[in-house]
């Protein structure tokens, strides 16, 4: 084939594609740059690593690439997944830095139907547990970026609950308690509060393009909690524990594709 015809394919190839796209993105990824905060370490909202886990020193950015590249792995061999002409994309494939906006810019450029950021949670206390989900409130949220406004949070809330749940089921045989999960807005009066993902999840709901989406965040639990870690992270579970929680993301995504109405036009924030 001669390099004209071989882009005309290319490229008819792309425009073709009229299954539904779902954009995974492994939180955060690339190397510390000195003298810079977690938050600004490219200006952009994105740091290169926030939790780090309590008993065997593995990264989340680590983790979050892993699970990623397990969920896509296990999209690609679902029979529901093909039924549905669904494809999943990732945002990043190795350890490599991304900007938020360059995280949302992804899903923007595939017009994805799912948009959903994996991470890995830590707190204060190190002794916080449970899986949560996080969406951008309806409302203005209590941060900088005061334009940051969800006209879909019902609809993002009711994906992340559903995400929410399935992940915290699969991890219950391993040690993990489902009554500790739930999902949380951005904003004080939400139960929420600034992080890094946020701001990935507000990059992306601000641009209309993505309004056949839904948007969330997942921190699939806390490993800087020495429990949590034991049983997540040890030999015996590690890879069980990957495999059940992929399963489990890849079973929401197919029930909220099939189930799921998108809007056919962008709504209003106000």
């Amino acid at each position: 084939m001669s390099r004209p015809l071989l882009w005309i394919f290319l490229l008819f190839s792309t425009l073709s594609y009229g299954g539904p796209i779902v954009v995974i993105d492994p939180g955060h990824g690339g190397k510390w740059v000195a003298k810079k905060t977690d938050g600004s370490q490219k200006g952009n909202g994105s740091s290169w690593n926030n939790a780090t886990a309590a008993t065997f020193g593995i990264l989340e950015k680590d983790l979050a690439l892993d699970y990623s590249q397990a969920v896509a792995k296990a999209f690609a061999a679902s029979p529901r997944a093909q039924k549905l002409g669904a494809k999943a994309i990732l945002t990043r494939n190795s350890d490599t830095s991304l900007s938020s906006m360059g995280r949302a810019a992804v899903a923007v450029e595939n017009t994805a139907r799912v948009f959903l950021s994996i991470h890995f949670n830590g707190s204060s206390s190190h002794t916080a547990e449970g899986t949560r989900g996080y969406i951008v409130s309806k409302d203005h949220p209590h941060w900088e970026f005061m334009h940051f406004v969800n006209p879909y949070a019902e609809r993002d809330r009711a994906f992340s609950d559903l995400v929410v749940k399935n992940v915290a089921t699969a991890l219950q045989p391993f040690g993990g308690d489902p009554s500790k999960a739930k999902t949380v807005g951005d904003s004080k009066g939400d139960g929420g509060h600034l992080k890094d993902g946020i701001r990935t999840l507000g990059f992306a709901r601000q641009d209309t393009h993505l309004y056949q989406a839904v948007v969330m965040l997942l921190e699939v639990e806390f490993i800087d909690n020495p429990k949590v870690s034991n049983w997540l992270l040890g030999t015996k579970n590690r890879d069980k524990a990957r495999q059940a929680v992929a399963a489990a993301i890849v079973t929401a995504i197919c029930d909220h594709l099939e189930n799921d109405t998108p809007p056919s036009a962008p709504r209003k924030a106000r």
